[in-house]
């Protein structure tokens, strides 16, 4: 071979060893490029999901939570009614074991003065049959 083209042949092997380098390079950072943009648009989709779940799970806690607070009110109402009721009874009672001890002092005081009544007869019967013997 001719010393004169060995220079040049090696320029032009190096020149397509190095186009095909850079064309490989430039293919790798293009793929590269791609993924990047692919994970970031997967990072916007995951981002706005993660969004859209956080707000979907606060409108639920939110729902569950008035929820829970009507049923807590609701349960304190019938409490409160219950306890009405019961005082409600208990008085009602209690008024009517008032009557019934006021009725029974009455019948107490009306035995008391028959009593006083009988005793009296007898006495007086006792001093009759002491004036008048039979």
């Amino acid at each position: 071979m001719n010393p004169d083209y060995i220079g040049p042949i090696i320029s032009f092997i190096g020149a397509v060893l190095l186009a095909a380098f850079s064309f490989v390079v430039k293919r790798v950072v293009m793929r590269i490029d791609g993924i990047e943009h692919l994970v970031s648009a997967l990072d916007a989709v995951t981002t706005a999901r993660i969004h859209n779940l956080d707000q979907a799970t606060q409108a639920r806690i939110a729902g569950v939570e008035q929820i829970s607070d009507a049923k807590v009110r609701e349960c304190q109402n019938g409490h409160m009614t219950r306890e009405d009721a019961i005082v409600r009874f208990v008085m009602e009672r209690a008024s009517e074991a008032d009557k019934k001890y006021a009725t029974v002092r009455e019948i107490l005081d009306v035995q008391d003065r028959l009593l006083a009544i009988d005793s009296n007869v007898r006495a007086i019967l006792a001093a009759l049959e002491r004036v008048v013997p039979n």
